[in-house]
């Protein structure tokens, strides 16, 4: 019995990528699902702590920091261990800090316990999003099948918002994680049996330490020391010790400035300590036979510039979504109506991914891109517009679906230019600098850099009587307005878009891009 659940697996590999795409996109929901559902339930969770706004973005931040820290380490890890196993290894490490999460009774212990949180995702979303490029190799089907990525997160925001309203109203916050601890404890069976066995090295052949791993897999104790010690001589150690404390120190003294103060001699040490770390992670990673960055992606400046698009799409989704939440429970609506307000957006977002998908085939991303901003942007004046008094028909509500369709357009664009500039040895390392560029976008960029800009337009502008008001909300968006411009003329004129992206071949499947 115990040999048949051992090679298991291996029976299942040649199970239709259909269902791989539904193990991996589980995934996706999952993050956005837990993501939309705590942000709703900030302002109880502030109230129960007795956390003002300024340093309750932490809930969020915290997540962030270690999830933009750890996905380069995530990326990397699949392509040399295996995007299965790092897949698992993150997604029962998400399970384990979920459970520690519903029962922390401190809001440190939370914001710890989110932070460790986000280092199991940083683990499962790069080796998730590489399945997507491996199995779905056509341009038709792999844009297809990211537009369901994309689509899957939209879910699981909608869900989200529906069931983070409704716990944190009847049962309470902690609910959040209690049910997202179910889902992440049904998805790593469901990983384990569907998920094939993938190459773990830069190649797409397996190694010799690979093939023996899967025809011994009953004789562990040398067989499994000598695969792993033969991985570890190819992974980028170096570059590991620089690069993720780097990223790390960086993302958090950005978002501390808050509240600690931009002059601040810790943020400034922080800063002088990251910025020299990660210049020593450059110089390393040009030169390193095995980098964890994978240096020559960015030889392409369509991969190069589609990061800063990657960045400025999450900063705009990040802080609209985050004050608007604030802004409307502000007003005096409950959680599970403000949650009730957010699902247009979702609906416009789950349609919207579904259908950029398919039109970047089309259309081309470039049009794709241009049409994204110029959509986002009345959207988003739209919340300029809004105060207490204000009619939410005529400001909120088309605002959400116009801002979210076009971010949606932008992000699904930029994703499939991304995979298609990576070769598929270098797939793991071209979603985690990714995601990166997406996290470091929404948590530096949208939420501490928005929150001081909002903090210092309400005290310049506002009454004095909230941290955060009506001028620093619009504030905010008027900031967001900004990078939608920064995104569109990067959009429209800066990137080359590789061909097979509206026509031709698809780059990366098998030479470098």
């Amino acid at each position: 019995m115990l040999e048949r659940l051992r090679f298991l697996p291996d029976r299942m590999a040649g199970c239709s990528p259909n269902y791989i795409l539904a193990v991996v996109c589980s995934a996706m929901f999952l993050d956005l699902a837990n993501l939309s559902a705590i942000t709703i339930a900030l302002p109880t969770i502030g109230q129960d702590f007795g956390v003002d706004v300024g340093n309750l973005q932490w809930v969020i931040s915290a997540y962030a920091l270690t999830f933009g820290g750890f996905l380069l380490l995530g990326g990397r890890g699949g392509d040399v261990f295996g995007h299965r196993r790092v897949l698992l290894f993150g997604m029962v490490c998400f399970a384990l800090f979920t459970m520690v999460c519903a029962l922390s009774p401190t809001f440190v212990g939370l914001v710890v316990a989110r932070a460790f949180q986000g280092i199991g995702a940083a683990f499962t979303i790069p080796p998730a999003q590489a399945h997507i490029a491996l199995y779905f190799t056509e341009p038709a089907a792999k844009a297809k099948a990211l537009g369901i990525w994309g689509a899957s997160g939209s879910l699981g925001f909608i869900i989200g918002l529906i069931l983070g309203g409704v716990l944190t109203a009847f049962l309470g916050w902690r609910w959040i994680f209690w049910i997202s601890l179910i889902i992440s404890g049904s998805i790593v069976p469901a990983a384990y049996l569907v998920l094939p066995r993938t190459p773990s090295s830069r190649s797409a052949t397996p190694s010799p330490a690979d093939q023996e791993s899967s025809a011994n897999a009953t004789h562990p104790p040398k067989k499994l020391l000598q695969s792993i010690r033969e991985r570890l001589i190819r992974f980028d150690a170096l570059g590991i010790s620089l690069g993720v404390p780097g990223i790390l120190l960086v993302t958090y003294a950005l978002t501390s400035a808050n509240a600690t103060g931009w002059a601040a001699p810790s943020i400034i040490s922080t800063l002088a300590v990251s910025v020299f770390l990660l210049s020593l992670f450059i110089l390393h990673e040009r030169s390193a036979p095995q980098a964890i960055l994978a240096p020559h992606l960015f030889k392409s400046r369509s991969f190069s510039l589609t990061l800063v698009l990657a960045a400025t799409t999450y900063a705009v989704r990040q802080a609209c979504t985050y004050f608007l939440t604030l802004q409307l429970q502000s007003y005096g609506n409950s959680a599970v109506h403000t949650s009730v307000l957010f699902i247009p957006l979702g609906i416009s977002a789950l349609i919207c991914n579904t259908l950029s998908g398919r039109l970047v085939l089309l259309l081309g991303a470039r049009f794709m891109f241009i049409a994204g901003w110029l959509l986002a942007i009345p959207g988003i004046y739209l919340f300029t517009r809004i105060t207490a008094d204000a009619s939410h028909w005529r400001t909120a509500f088309p605002g959400t679906i116009l801002y979210i369709a076009g971010i949606g357009a932008v992000y699904i664009s930029a994703n499939v230019i991304i995979v298609s500039a990576a070769t598929r040895s270098d797939q793991g390392a071209a979603a985690g600098v990714f995601n990166v560029a997406l996290q470091v976008g929404g948590s530096v960029v949208g939420l501490a850099g928005l929150t001081a800009l909002a903090q210092g337009v309400e005290e310049r502008y506002g009454d004095g009587r909230m941290i955060v008001g009506e001028a620093g909300y619009r504030g905010v968006y008027y900031g967001c307005l900004g990078l939608c411009v920064v995104g569109l003329v990067v959009g429209a004129f800066g990137v080359d878009v590789p061909e097979g992206i509206g026509g031709g071949n698809c780059v990366g499947e098998g030479e470098e891009g």
